[in-house]
């Protein structure tokens, strides 16, 4: 391998592991439980798939609303656990809404299949949602309650326990 291959691939590790440092530093500072509910920005997106997918169509059940990037590492990272989140609620008055911030469909799809994820995200092609919910960073994710208030804020890497957590106190 030359040193120039070998240079380039320990620059990207360097962007990775600052990237998942900077994020996951910022995880338990940027985790918020609101004590005043926020009522939800309602939005309406094209699906992978071509459908139009309104948020208020989700009203009286738990949201998950997911802004994530194919890129991102620490998205990449939170995104196994929350795939089988979503197939453990599935049924039980809750949804996930992971929406895909900026990117093409052909890159989502490949990820996708590469993954063997079966979630349909929905698709913010040019940032305006993200952008309206203030989203500054990626993964961030908001818990939404039956009543349409957001319960919880989260930038950066989420794990699974927390998500449970935070998901079982939505459905009280």
């Amino acid at each position: 391998m030359s040193k120039k291959s070998i240079l380039i691939i320990v620059i990207v590790l360097l962007f990775s592991i600052i990237g998942y440092t900077f994020f996951k530093s910022r995880q338990n500072e940027n985790k918020q439980n609101t004590d005043n509910l926020q009522a939800v920005m309602d939005f309406t997106l094209k699906n992978l798939n071509g459908d139009n997918v309104k948020l208020s169509d989700y009203k009286g059940k738990v949201v998950v609303l997911n802004f994530f990037a194919t890129w991102c590492p620490p998205c990449k990272a939170e995104l196994p656990g929350f795939a089988k989140m979503a197939d453990e609620y599935n049924g039980k008055d809750v949804v996930f809404a992971f929406v895909d911030v900026g990117e093409d469909d052909g890159t989502v799809k490949s990820f996708l299949k590469a993954n063997n994820y079966n979630f349909t995200p929905l698709m913010d092609y040019d940032g305006k949602v993200s952008d309206m919910y203030g989203v500054r960073g990626i993964p961030t994710t908001f818990i939404i309650n039956r009543d349409f208030k957001i319960t919880n804020q989260h930038v950066g890497f989420m794990d699974e326990g927390t998500l449970k957590d935070l998901v079982d106190e939505a459905l009280k």
